[in-house]
C-alpha cells in the first residue's frame, strides 16, 4: 500500500524565529550584557558541585560530544542512509551539519568569547561561545528526530525515540557546564544554534524532496 499521509509541514518560519532568537542571543553575549552574566550565575550555582560521582560522568559522558565522535556518527548515519537507499536524507543530514558547524566555527572566531576562569575538569581549547559539543549534538540528534518522524511507523517505538534522542544533547550541555569549559549561555547558544539549521535544513529537505514526492504520488 503506497503512503499517502503528507509529510510534516515546512519548518521555515520555526526556523527564522529561532535564527532570530540566536542572533539576539549572540549579541547579548558578545557585549557582555549583564542579563546574560546573572543567567550564567544562577544556572552555575544550580548545575556544580563537587560529587563525586556526577564529576566521573560528566568527565566521560562529555567525550560522547567531541567533534570527532560526532563526524563519526554523523558519517556512520550518512552511510547507512545510503545503503538504504535514502539519498534525500543522507544529503539532509551532511548539509545540515556542515552548514551547522561550520557556522559554529565563524561565530567563535566573530566573538572571541574566552572561556570561563576557573579550573576546566577536562580538556578544552579554542573560544567558548557558541560550546561546539552543543551545536553538535544539538544538530545530529535533532535531525535524527526528523528522520524518526519520517521513517518510523509505530508511534510507541517513534515516541520512545524521540525522547532519547531529546536527552543526548541535553546531557551533553549539562557536562559542558559541569566541568566548567563552557558557560550557560554558551551551551544554549549552542542548542538554538543546532535547532535553527536543522529547521531550515528540513525546510529545503520539505520543499525540493517531501512536497514534491507527495503531490506525486498524492495525484498518480
Amino acid at each position: 500500500m503506497i503512503n499517502t499521509k503528507r509529510p510534516p509541514r515546512d519548518t521555515l518560519i520555526p526556523g527564522t524565529i529561532f535564527l532570530i532568537i540566536y542572533t539576539i542571543w549572540a549579541i547579548l553575549v558578545s557585549s557582555g550584557s549583564q542579563f546574560i552574566h546573572n543567567f550564567d550565575n544562577i544556572i552555575i550555582n544550580i548545575i556544580c558541585n563537587s560529587n563525586t560521582a556526577n564529576i566521573k560522568f560528566a568527565t566521560i559522558f562529555t567525550n560522547l560530544g567531541n567533534t570527532n565522535v560526532i563526524v563519526i556518527e554523523t558519517i556512520i548515519l550518512f552511510i547507512i542512509l545510503l545503503v538504504f537507499k535514502q539519498y534525500a536524507y543522507a544529503f539532509y543530514t551532511a548539509g545540515t551539519m556542515a552548514a551547522a558547524n561550520g557556522y559554529n566555527w565563524i561565530i567563535k572566531h566573530a566573538i572571541e568569547r574566552h572561556r570561563p576562569f576557573v579550573h576546566h575538569l577536562v580538556y578544552a581549547s579554542g573560544y567558548s561561545f557558541p560550546s561546539g559539543h552543543s551545536v553538535g549534538s544539538a544538530t545530529l540528534f535533532g535531525i535524527l528526530i526528523v528522520l524518526t518522524i519520517l521513517l518510523v511507523k509505530s508511534k510507541t517505538f517513534k515516541s520512545i525515540l524521540i525522547i532519547f534522542w531529546t536527552c543526548f544533547p541535553l546531557l551533553i550541555g549539562y557536562t559542558r557546564v559541569y566541568t566548567h569549559v563552557h558557560y550557560p549561555s554558551d551551551v544554549l547558544g549552542g542548542w538554538i544554534e543546532g535547532i535553527t539549521f536543522v529547521l531550515i535544513g528540513y525546510s529545503f529537505l520539505y520543499h525540493f524532496y517531501l512536497e514534491p514526492k507527495w503531490k506525486t504520488i498524492y495525484q498518480s
